[in-house]
């Protein structure tokens, strides 16, 4: 069984004020922290956004702040199994891509719930789940709950995974002085 994994790094980062990616976080940026995490546990990983990461797989985004369900829709699966990240994910800890692929069972997705909201953008998916995103785009959603709503998925109390905490984002200065 072999898991890839996306990094999604394309965000405008309004409400930060700005890139994510690129926020310096342990003294490195916090895009190529999750990418090196990341790496560790999965065969590939292909960054999605602006800007490319050294030493990784790169697809530029087609239009700026289009959201990650069309950033997505370009990205080409060769693995049974995808993992995708989000650039903003600080506490990020690459064991919960083998929490995940351990619950994940018959699903199209294993979604953890924190605080009572799904984290679809730090969450394992079958490559199945992608044959869904031409009907969203086609049906003129571009939601990713959209997409994680047409999925067979299995959302998962985050407190029930060792690394749970793991997929807690921040969009705000006062969110990362807070972590």
């Amino acid at each position: 069984m072999i898991i890839e994994a996306v990094l999604l790094t394309g965000g405008a980062s309004r409400r930060m004020g700005t890139d994510k990616a690129s926020l310096i976080v342990d003294g490195e940026p916090l895009g190529l922290r999750i990418a090196n995490r990341l790496s560790t546990r999965v065969e590939r990983l292909t960054v999605l956004g602006r800007v490319p990461l050294p030493g990784y797989d790169f697809l530029e985004d087609a239009q700026e702040y289009a959201g990650p369900l069309k950033a997505l829709s370009r990205f080409r699966i060769s693995a049974e199994f995808v993992f995708l990240a989000s650039c903003d994910l600080v506490r990020f800890e690459a064991e919960l891509v083998d929490e995940l692929r351990s619950v994940i069972g018959p699903h199209q997705a294993a979604i953890p719930v924190l605080d009572e909201r799904e984290q679809p953008l730090c969450a394992l998916y079958r490559a199945s789940a992608f044959d869904h995103l031409a009907d969203i785009e086609r049906a003129g959603q571009s939601r990713m709950m959209a997409w994680v709503d047409a999925i067979d998925t299995l959302r998962i109390d985050s407190r029930q995974l060792p690394h749970g905490a793991a997929c807690a984002n921040v969009n705000t200065r006062s969110d990362l002085e807070s972590i």
